[in-house]
Protein backbone atom coordinates (compact mmCIF):
# COMPACT_ATOMS: atom_id res chain seq x y z
CA UNK A 1 0.00 0.00 0.00
CA UNK A 2 2.59 2.14 0.63
CA UNK A 3 4.46 1.66 -2.54
CA UNK A 4 1.69 2.46 -4.17
CA UNK A 5 1.11 5.56 -2.49
CA UNK A 6 4.63 6.52 -2.95
CA UNK A 7 4.63 6.00 -6.85
CA UNK A 8 1.27 8.07 -7.15
CA UNK A 9 2.98 10.64 -5.84
CA UNK A 10 5.49 10.38 -7.70
CA UNK A 11 3.59 10.17 -11.15
CA UNK A 12 1.53 13.39 -9.93
CA UNK A 13 4.68 15.28 -9.26
CA UNK A 14 6.45 14.35 -12.51
CA UNK A 15 2.92 15.24 -14.51
CA UNK A 16 2.69 18.18 -12.52
CA UNK A 17 5.91 19.58 -13.23
CA UNK A 18 5.68 18.40 -16.65
CA UNK A 19 2.49 20.33 -16.91
CA UNK A 20 4.68 23.61 -15.47
CA UNK A 21 7.10 23.27 -18.21
CA UNK A 22 4.42 23.27 -20.58
CA UNK A 23 3.16 26.54 -19.63
CA UNK A 24 6.46 28.46 -19.43
CA UNK A 25 7.05 26.73 -23.18
CA UNK A 26 3.97 27.94 -24.48
CA UNK A 27 3.69 31.05 -22.76
CA UNK A 28 6.34 31.98 -20.46
CA UNK A 29 4.25 31.89 -17.11
CA UNK A 30 5.82 29.34 -14.25
CA UNK A 31 3.03 28.54 -12.34
CA UNK A 32 2.79 28.62 -8.66
CA UNK A 33 6.76 29.74 -8.38
CA UNK A 34 7.56 26.79 -8.73
CA UNK A 35 11.74 27.16 -8.31
CA UNK A 36 13.88 26.80 -11.41
CA UNK A 37 15.75 24.25 -10.99
CA UNK A 38 12.72 21.80 -10.71
CA UNK A 39 11.89 23.14 -14.65
CA UNK A 40 14.85 22.52 -16.17
CA UNK A 41 14.84 18.60 -17.06
CA UNK A 42 11.14 18.78 -18.09
CA UNK A 43 11.54 22.40 -19.97
CA UNK A 44 14.28 20.63 -21.85
CA UNK A 45 12.11 17.98 -22.78
CA UNK A 46 9.96 20.33 -24.61
CA UNK A 47 12.45 20.75 -27.31
CA UNK A 48 10.47 20.58 -29.94
CA UNK A 49 8.36 23.32 -28.65
CA UNK A 50 10.44 25.88 -27.78
CA UNK A 51 11.55 27.93 -30.84
CA UNK A 52 8.30 26.65 -33.16
CA UNK A 53 7.08 29.10 -35.82
CA UNK A 54 4.46 28.94 -38.29
CA UNK A 55 6.41 30.42 -40.94
CA UNK A 56 9.24 29.28 -43.38
CA UNK A 57 12.53 31.52 -43.73
CA UNK A 58 15.27 31.04 -46.67
CA UNK A 59 18.43 33.01 -47.27
CA UNK A 60 18.38 33.55 -50.95
CA UNK A 61 20.90 34.95 -53.22
CA UNK A 62 20.24 36.68 -57.10
CA UNK A 63 22.13 38.08 -59.81
CA UNK A 64 21.48 40.95 -61.81
CA UNK A 65 22.38 40.35 -65.56
CA UNK A 66 23.41 42.56 -68.01
CA UNK A 67 19.61 42.85 -69.27
CA UNK A 68 18.51 43.59 -66.19
CA UNK A 69 16.87 40.87 -65.25
CA UNK A 70 17.35 39.04 -61.93
CA UNK A 71 18.16 35.00 -61.59
CA UNK A 72 18.24 32.68 -58.60
CA UNK A 73 21.58 31.95 -57.42
CA UNK A 74 22.03 27.99 -56.89
CA UNK A 75 23.64 28.34 -52.84
CA UNK A 76 24.40 24.46 -53.18
CA UNK A 77 28.03 24.66 -54.18
CA UNK A 78 28.53 27.62 -51.97
CA UNK A 79 27.03 25.36 -48.76
CA UNK A 80 26.94 22.32 -49.26
CA UNK A 81 24.90 21.11 -46.17
CA UNK A 82 21.18 19.57 -45.75
CA UNK A 83 18.66 22.50 -45.43
CA UNK A 84 18.64 22.51 -42.17
CA UNK A 85 22.44 23.05 -42.08
CA UNK A 86 22.02 26.06 -44.52
CA UNK A 87 19.25 27.50 -42.77
CA UNK A 88 21.27 27.94 -39.47
CA UNK A 89 24.64 28.51 -40.89
CA UNK A 90 23.01 31.06 -43.53
CA UNK A 91 21.90 33.27 -39.99
CA UNK A 92 25.50 34.14 -39.21
CA UNK A 93 24.62 33.63 -35.52
CA UNK A 94 28.28 33.76 -34.42
CA UNK A 95 28.56 37.30 -35.65
CA UNK A 96 27.03 40.50 -34.22
CA UNK A 97 27.79 42.58 -37.39
CA UNK A 98 26.01 40.12 -39.55
CA UNK A 99 25.06 43.24 -42.13
CA UNK A 100 28.94 43.94 -43.14
CA UNK A 101 29.34 40.03 -43.76
CA UNK A 102 26.30 39.34 -45.80
CA UNK A 103 28.00 41.63 -47.97
CA UNK A 104 31.23 39.93 -47.92
CA UNK A 105 29.00 36.75 -48.96
CA UNK A 106 27.75 39.03 -52.06
CA UNK A 107 31.11 40.12 -53.09
CA UNK A 108 32.52 36.74 -53.30
CA UNK A 109 29.27 35.09 -55.20
CA UNK A 110 30.10 37.87 -57.46
CA UNK A 111 33.37 36.65 -58.30
CA UNK A 112 32.32 33.09 -57.82
CA UNK A 113 29.76 33.40 -60.19
CA UNK A 114 31.75 35.04 -62.47
CA UNK A 115 34.28 32.22 -62.79
CA UNK A 116 31.43 29.19 -63.34
CA UNK A 117 30.81 31.73 -66.20
CA UNK A 118 27.60 33.51 -64.80
CA UNK A 119 28.97 37.20 -64.79
CA UNK A 120 26.04 39.12 -62.79
CA UNK A 121 26.50 42.85 -62.58
CA UNK A 122 24.43 42.98 -59.20
CA UNK A 123 24.14 40.15 -56.60
CA UNK A 124 21.49 40.48 -53.68
CA UNK A 125 20.73 38.44 -50.77
CA UNK A 126 16.73 38.64 -49.09
CA UNK A 127 15.71 36.93 -46.58
CA UNK A 128 11.96 34.82 -48.24
CA UNK A 129 9.65 34.23 -45.97
CA UNK A 130 6.29 32.38 -46.20
CA UNK A 131 3.58 30.18 -44.17
CA UNK A 132 4.36 26.63 -43.47
CA UNK A 133 2.26 24.21 -45.61
CA UNK A 134 1.21 20.54 -44.76
CA UNK A 135 2.88 19.57 -47.66
CA UNK A 136 6.62 20.34 -46.82
CA UNK A 137 8.76 22.86 -46.67
CA UNK A 138 8.46 24.52 -50.17
CA UNK A 139 4.36 23.68 -49.57
CA UNK A 140 3.58 27.33 -49.86
CA UNK A 141 6.44 28.73 -51.75
CA UNK A 142 4.54 31.05 -54.20
CA UNK A 143 5.71 34.11 -55.54
CA UNK A 144 2.42 35.51 -54.15
CA UNK A 145 3.12 34.38 -50.87
CA UNK A 146 6.35 35.20 -50.34
CA UNK A 147 7.71 38.39 -48.14
CA UNK A 148 10.96 39.37 -49.78
CA UNK A 149 13.29 41.04 -46.94
CA UNK A 150 16.57 42.69 -49.20
CA UNK A 151 19.52 42.32 -46.53
CA UNK A 152 22.43 44.07 -49.19
CA UNK A 153 23.02 44.63 -52.93
CA UNK A 154 26.50 44.91 -53.97
CA UNK A 155 27.79 46.02 -57.84
CA UNK A 156 30.04 43.97 -59.75
CA UNK A 157 33.34 45.66 -59.33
Amino acid sequence: MLVSIIRQAFLAAYFFLTLCALCYTMGRVQLLNVPWPLYTHFYAMMAPFQNYITHNVELVAEGQTHAGTWERIDMVPYFPHSRGEYAIRSRLSSFSDKKRYYRVIAKKLIVLEAERGRPYTHVRLQWHKWKKHKDGFYGNYREDLIQKTTITTVQAP
